[in-house]
């Protein structure tokens, strides 16, 4: 008896501390929904199933649909009616994400004008592109700090406040969260304090290898519908180490062959929750690690191979791809697993290895060398910039082999090389390095 009186108890207080269901009282056809029949789920757009194929940024969506994807995920809200417009014309769905602070900034939450400037300001974008052809969902927050507690914080009541507003205003398209990877905690923290989102975001990277075995563990805590909202080959913070902590970047021809093998190998795409997938960085965006870690994209806007494997993902082909492919690089006929320690302004060798080019092929190097900012490295969420090019290191920064001077502050850099053909594509690669006194 003492224990019934106990469970029921406990039942009783996660009804009373759980989050609010959907409160929107629209009854007519929505544009967007999430369908379950048969046990599959499936996103339903305009009356037909959808399912997602696409990338994470704002650019180059003409690529992105030629290249086989009908999708993209914008975070950026001051580009997107750009994003929407580009989108519409080429006949891809946007997911509008919607970035919020994350539970542990208890400061914010706790300042009455900011969160009132953050709904007011989410609200204004909701009205404004809730009627757009091109919008699939919205995703509200990424990757945030979810904590417990026994009392509902003013987190949950505001997170679930602009819910609200959401599936008030716009009852037609569902909405989400992102989460890093297949979290239980995470998941059943959502399911009780946020129980009104009808999908979830999970970005996962080498993860992914594991993610059918991390779902069968927690289903029967949930079993609801899902959307891999970011996904590639190995972050920085999974990555092999320099002995000072340098993260060991691939090239992108090996990226490009990761993807590949990520996606025909580990993407869950039998599971009858998966909604579809999103890659990660549609774009060239600087991170925490380097400028070219996560994109696809060179900075000016130059293809790499993964965008050529990324079609033969999405459209299930094989193509002979056009991209120049880069073997490795070397400094001095050693390689960054090899630890390379050098004297302020010692001299270098540095070289690119590459596959064979073809005979009619015409290749052209950009050399640089950065500074590392290792205050970064291993955060997560960093809005980072491209530092500066050191000056006047290079003796030759458009052949495959140049000489260098080492920096004269001591430090980690990195020496990196991009390489463009005559076909509109190139390839990256960087070797980190460490100059001592």
């Amino acid at each position: 008896m003492t224990g019934g009186i106990l469970i029921l108890t406990l039942l009783v207080f996660l009804y009373i501390t759980s989050g609010s269901k959907k409160t929107s009282s629209f009854k007519g056809a929505r544009r967007v929904t999430i369908q379950k029949e048969n046990g599959q789920y499936i996103f339903n757009k305009d009356g037909k199933p959808f399912l997602v194929r696409g990338g994470a940024g704002f650019t180059h969506i003409k690529e992105l649909a030629a290249s086989g994807g009908n999708t993209m995920i914008c975070w950026d809200t001051s580009k997107l009616e750009n994003t929407l417009k580009e989108a519409a014309q080429n006949n891809v769905a946007v997911i509008i994400g919607l970035d919020i602070p994350g539970g542990e900034n208890i400061a914010f939450y706790n300042d009455e004008k900011k969160v009132a400037a953050l709904y007011s300001a989410y609200t204004s974008i909701v009205i404004r592109y809730k009627d757009h052809p091109a919008l699939l969902a919205w995703c509200l927050g990424n990757e945030l700090v979810l904590p417990f507690s026994f009392t509902i914080s003013n987190f949950y009541k505001t997170y679930n406040r602009i819910l609200r507003q959401i599936n008030n205003i716009d009852p037609h398209h569902p909405v989400s969260t992102a989460i890093i990877n297949v979290s239980k905690k995470k998941i059943i923290m959502i399911q009780w304090r946020m129980p009104a989102l009808d999908f979830l975001c999970i970005n996962i990277y080498n993860s992914i290898k594991t993610i059918e075995q991390d779902l069968n563990a927690i289903k029967l805590a949930w079993r609801g519908p899902y959307l891999i909202g970011e996904w590639g080959p190995n972050g920085g913070w999974e990555a092999d180490l320099t002995i000072w902590n340098a993260p060991i970047e691939n090239t992108s021809t090996k990226k490009a062959e990761q993807f590949y093998e990520l996606f025909n190998k580990y993407m869950p795409i039998k599971d009858p929750r998966f909604l579809g997938s999103v890659a990660y960085y549609w774009g060239s965006r600087p991170e925490q690690y380097t400028y070219t870690w996560f994109s696809i994209f060179n900075e000016d806007g130059t293809p790499t191979e993964i965008m050529e494997t990324l079609n033969d993902c999405w459209k299930d082909t094989i193509t002979e791809h056009r991209s120049p492919k880069v073997l490795y690089m070397l400094i001095d006929s050693l390689g960054a697993k090899d630890n390379i320690i050098m004297t302020q302004g010692s001299k270098h060798k540095a070289g690119i290895l590459l596959e064979t080019a073809t005979p009619t092929d015409t290749l052209r190097y950009s050399w640089q060398i950065l500074k590392d900012n290792w205050l970064y490295w291993g955060q997560t969420w960093n809005y980072s910039k491209k530092p500066p090019a050191e000056n006047k290191l290079l003796s030759d920064s458009i052949s495959q082999f140049t000489i260098f001077t080492a920096p004269s502050r001591e430090g980690p850099y990195r020496v990196f090389v991009t390489v463009y053909n005559s076909k509109g594509y190139c390839a990256t690669a960087n070797t980190p390095i460490y100059v001592v006194e």
